[in-house]
């Protein structure tokens, strides 16, 4: 497969040192061998690798551990950051306001 004819390894070095990149591969993948996913980490200097042991390419019965390891992954960026990771609640509706929406 052509990967849409991207050549990973000239587009990898325009990545900024300081972007945070997060792969996240399926070990059963069959559609994209798992093997591209640590060439691809030997190309990135901020990078982080989880491989998931028995998941393919659509992460069949291994979706909450991917939505788990990305949103660590969001959390330790924010924390990075010194940002406020708080949920916001929007403001209170008007309760005069009858408005279903």
């Amino acid at each position: 497969m052509d990967r849409l004819a991207t050549h990973m390894a000239p587009a990898c070095l325009t990545i900024e040192k300081d972007c945070r990149v997060l792969t996240v591969h399926g070990a059963s993948d069959r559609i994209v061998p798992a093997n591209d996913a640590f060439e691809f980490a030997k190309l990135i200097t901020n990078h982080k690798l989880h491989i998931i042991e028995g998941a393919d390419h659509e992460y069949t019965s291994h979706q909450a551990e991917l939505a788990s390891i990305v949103l660590q992954f969001i959390k330790e960026g924010l924390q990075h950051q010194n940002c406020d990771i708080q949920p916001r609640l929007p403001p209170r509706a008007n309760k005069s306001n009858n408005s279903r929406l």
